[in-house]
């Protein structure tokens, strides 16, 4: 036996020293250490001309670049990157952890029910990162803080690939649009891949502490039982690292039982511990947990996305995050190019790192077998692709290299370069780097505290979305195309889960829900494309045209006046309600196409296709400005009464115009920064500050512009978050944020700075 470890332990040094040659020469097949890219390796090669640019890389710098550049790409995506579907879940997880540790509800926090299919580590970091911040913690805060901790988690992972495969590895993976993209969201990406990277490459020796004797249970295996405790507590679906890992320790490093035994009760005793929900009964929980996974393969969601068995070979030979976010990954994405070499590559890994080989072969069955097949699953063979490719690209740079000294073919090709030519082109492209840089970093900055509600990534009925109304306790009513959606956001600001109305379930007349407005009693009531209803949180009533008096029941606008009587503005004219009974209102109005309604001391304004009227209750009389005067030549569609008591009116054609009480000042292109006269819709979001929604007629989208009495701000797709859908409602929350309701994007949600 002492013979076999003497034989073994000369054959490692000697691999060893051939590596080492290897890498003098430019490219090692073997491990990469920081040691000996700190070393450097300046000289050059290749013929004369290309000397210089020879010099400027060596593996030091080209590890620091990626390193640099996983940083840049992680904080750029966390910034851009939309709310992606299940983040609202392990969010809303983090404030109810949260809560439960600040009150100190140990058995809470046990015995929480929400999300119990994934282990509970990375929740409650993300708890920590909600306790972090404080009482002031809004979800919006929380999503990007916590975005911030999965992105550190990634690029420690890109460091740690690099340590392992070479700069190229740590470059490849650095720019992986899947990975970046899930370990930049607050999903549980970040920390599992993490750990199952550090468990399997604690395992592979370095040349320089090749093992010469037989395995012992020391400090690399140590952290790799920990990290392999780590990635089972964050989550199951990297649970086939432990094949790879079982691979080496059986087959390759031929590990006794006395050091596999205690390697995996460390790591089991490391899941257990870092895993509270199974500490009340582990056996049963975790049973419940993995059978939940089997039954959620057979459920809705998984149903109704279709994908086939083969999808993940998709995920894994294509740029998808690039396709589906390409203002994020402007550099479009080489992640199939990483797979191609990384398959090219493994006849020659087969015979020299046939681990890497297996972890990737078994990733890929695992995808391939389990039937949910979502594509951040796909990043348990990110690793083995990055590594298998930076080694197959090595050794192809290595032979051309080799082509070149003999043939000499660049020399011939490429002429020698002036210094005043270099000079120039280096000035032109630094030029463009900095228009670029600062047109990325524009947008980059404006885009902070923007995030979006849509059908996709919440359950908003429509993407059309027709009015916002904030309620006094904290709930926020958007009524859209296809129902009526309440959240509540008093505790955390955004839950996943709002109450969704619809004919089928409730009072409504119609799912388009055109307005929305709140009673002095607590009761909301909702216009609808075929009449009204009100809610007081569990009783509906219902009115429709018969009821109100009108020959349409199409209702857009709705208020209530300074004696708590509710008007309804429809497309025939308008009804008021009077002790539980509707009343139309006498003729007067300019036209009968009402489209919105403001109560202003005693009188209530309405909006109309031809202008606007003003209604007396008192007097039982209308007044209708003229055009002329008030400079609204189009249709009136929004109306607002500011802070200060002024009128505001919102035209689909005039502009926006404010009447004082004394006289009408017009706003438009040719005298503010209004960008278009077609208006939509008009809100005050902090005394004195107005947001004005703008349509351009003749193209798709929109423009929201603040306006302070005095500067124009336009929010735009190329200085903000917003999306540039047209906007439609503009309303502000009790937690002082701005919904955008829009009319192909959801709502647009925008936390003002403090």
């Amino acid at each position: 036996m002492q013979r076999q470890w003497r034989e073994r332990a000369a054959a490692a040094r000697a691999k060893a020293r051939r590596e080492q040659a290897a890498r003098s020469g430019g490219a090692g097949e073997g491990a990469w250490r920081l040691e000996d890219a700190l070393a450097g390796d300046d000289r050059p090669a290749g013929p004369l001309s290309l000397r210089r640019l020879a010099r400027l890389y060596t593996p030091r710098r080209l590890f620091i670049a990626a390193l640099i550049l996983a940083v840049l790409l992680h904080a750029w995506a966390a910034l851009l990157l939309p709310t992606d579907f299940d983040e609202p879940v392990y969010l809303n997880a983090a404030f109810d952890y949260a809560r439960l540790l600040r009150a100190g509800d140990l058995n809470g926090v046990l015995d929480y029910p929400g999300n119990p299919e994934h282990p509970v580590l990375v929740k409650l970091l993300y708890a920590g990162v909600v306790l972090a911040l404080g009482p002031p913690a809004t979800m919006e805060r929380a999503q990007l803080a916590a975005r911030a901790l999965s992105g550190l988690f990634g690029v420690l992972t890109t460091l740690v690939v690099g340590l392992a495969g070479g700069p190229l590895a740590a470059l490849f993976f650095a720019t992986h649009t899947l990975v970046v993209k899930y370990t930049s969201q607050a999903y549980l990406e970040a920390l599992p891949l993490l750990a199952s990277t550090v468990a399997v490459l604690a395992l592979v020796p370095a040349p320089r502490r090749a093992r010469v004797a037989p395995p012992r249970l020391g400090r690399w295996l140590l952290l790799s039982a920990v990290a392999l405790g780590v990635t089972a507590a964050s989550k199951f679906s990297y649970a086939p690292v432990l094949v790879v890992i079982l691979y080496l320790a059986v087959f390759e490093q031929r590990w006794s039982w006395r050091v596999l035994l205690p390697y995996l009760v460390i790591a089991a005793g490391v899941f257990l511990a870092l895993d509270p929900a199974l500490w009340p009964a582990p056996v049963a929980r975790l049973a419940d947990a993995l059978f939940f996974h089997l039954r959620y393969t057979q459920g809705a969601d998984v149903q109704q996305a279709a994908y086939p068995w083969f999808q993940p070979f998709i995920w894994v030979a294509t740029s998808a995050a690039a396709n589906w976010h390409p203002d994020v990954f402007f550099y479009y994405g080489f992640d199939g190019f990483y797979f191609l070499l990384a398959v090219a590559g493994l006849p020659r890994e087969w015979r020299e790192r046939r681990w890497l080989v297996v972890w990737l072969l078994t990733g890929l069955l695992f995808l391939f077998v389990w039937p949910t097949k979502w594509p951040q699953y796909a990043l348990v063979v990110s690793v083995p692709i990055c590594l298998l490719s930076a080694g197959a690209l090595r050794r192809l740079a290595r032979w051309l290299r080799q082509q070149e000294s003999y043939y000499g073919w660049l020399s011939q090709m490429l002429p020698p370069i002036s210094t005043s030519v270099a000079v120039v082109s280096l000035l032109f492209v630094v030029f463009l780097v900095v228009i670029y840089g600062y047109g990325v970093l524009s947008v980059a900055l404006g885009s902070i505290g923007w995030s979006h509600l849509s059908a996709a990534n919440s359950l908003l009925p429509s993407n059309l979305v027709y009015t916002v109304l904030p309620l006094a306790d904290g709930r926020v009513v958007v009524g859209t195309e296809a129902g009526a959606a309440v959240w509540d956001t008093a505790a955390t600001g955004r839950p996943n889960t709002p109450r969704v109305f619809t004919p089928a379930n409730s009072g409504l007349p119609s799912r388009r829900v055109l307005a929305a407005v709140a009673a002095p009693d607590g009761r909301v009531w909702f216009g609808t494309q075929q009449g009204v209803a009100a809610w007081d949180g569990t009783q509906w009533q219902t009115y429709r045209a018969a009821d109100l008096g009108l020959a349409d029941a199409q209702t857009q606008a709705l208020v209530f006046d300074s004696a708590g009587r509710l008007y309804a503005g429809t497309q025939s004219g308008v009804a008021v309600l009077v002790a539980g009974r509707w009343y139309p209102l006498p003729a007067g109005l300019a036209d009968p196409h009402v489209f919105a309604a403001a109560a202003q001391g005693g009188r209530v304004w309405f909006g109309t296709l031809r202008g606007l009227s003003a209604y007396n209750p008192a007097a039982r009389a209308w007044q209708t400005p003229d055009p002329a005067v008030t400079g609204l030549l189009g249709g009136v569609v929004d109306l607002l009464v500011d802070s200060q008591g002024r009128l505001w009116a919102a035209s689909l054609g005039g502009g926006l115009s404010m009447y004082d009480g004394v006289a009408w000042t017009n706003y438009r292109p040719a005298n503010s920064g209004l960008p278009t006269s077609a208006v939509n819709v008009v809100q005050e979001i902090s005394p004195g500050v107005l947001w004005v929604g703008t349509t351009a007629p003749t193209s798709v989208g929109g423009v929201v512009t603040a306006f302070d009495g005095a500067a124009w701000h336009p929010f735009l797709t190329s200085n903000s978050g917003y999306s540039g859908a047209e906007p439609l409602a503009l309303a502000v929350d009790a937690l002082g944020r701005v919904w955008v309701g829009t009319r192909t994007a959801g709502v647009d949600l925008y936390q003002r700075p403090p």
